[in-house]
């Protein structure tokens, strides 16, 4: 996997005539190709594909932003001065990635196959501390996890369920989770409660901080990043 924090491309501000003329442009999304997944008081997630030879306008991403490329597709990025970059070189996928916020740029597909991601603007957060319940380990680090990218706003873990049975751990932050490849979950609560769900991959899980359970692989193991939110 590569894993890629991007750069910013393109400025807050429109050089003409050597006047800097303050403009405003809108959020990233929605736009044409993609689509809202969940909203709440922590991440807006979109599923985003770039159509190929479809406009697209210039837009300024509002939030910091993270996610996971599933399909790599030809794109160019347009900066505000006009100049642009055409990405023809393919990536590995599954590729994790984090863009600052303030980027201001345009993005169209210039070919197939369309590259399409999942992507998570983090809004800014000052709700209340969570109390943890006491007893319980952390989700997070354990053995069948390792980080993929890490900075002060959120955490990347590349991680598989154990086979075994599980013990039962606690979210200590809030916790997207967007399955990368799916399979099977028996899920114990700590009341005693019992679940088997099946995942396939893109699918998408919000846990809250403080969400205690154990979880474990039932036949194939399934394959998740989990996007541990910081304040």
């Amino acid at each position: 996997m590569r894993v890629v924090s991007l750069v910013v491309v393109g400025g807050l501000t429109w050089a003409c005539a050597g006047t800097l003329i303050a403009q405003d442009y809108p959020h990233a999304f929605p736009r044409p190709g993609t689509t809202k997944l969940l909203e709440n008081e922590r991440v807006i997630v979109w599923d985003a594909t770039w159509p190929d030879g479809v406009p697209q306008p210039y837009h300024r991403h509002r939030y910091d932003m993270t996610g996971v490329f599933f399909r790599w597709g030809p794109l160019r990025v347009t900066r505000l001065d006009g100049t642009f970059t055409a990405n023809r070189e393919p990536f590995e996928v599954p590729w994790v990635f984090f863009q600052g916020k303030g980027v201001t740029h345009k993005e169209e597909g210039i070919g197939t196959p369309e590259r399409h991601s999942l992507m998570v603007d983090i809004k800014e957060y000052s709700g209340q501390h969570r109390e943890i319940p006491g007893g319980l380990r952390t989700a997070f680090p354990r053995p069948e996890a390792e980080i993929e990218l890490d900075n002060p706003r959120v955490t990347v873990w590349d991680t598989r369920w154990p086979e075994a049975e599980d013990t039962f751990h606690v979210h200590a932050r809030d916790t997207v989770v967007i399955f990368i490849e799916g399979g099977k979950l028996k899920t114990r609560e700590p009341d005693g409660f019992e679940q088997l769900n099946s995942y396939l991959p893109e699918d998408l899980l919000f846990f809250p901080a403080g969400t205690a359970h154990a979880s474990t692989a039932v036949g194939m193991s399934p394959r998740a990043m989990f996007y541990v939110l910081k304040d």
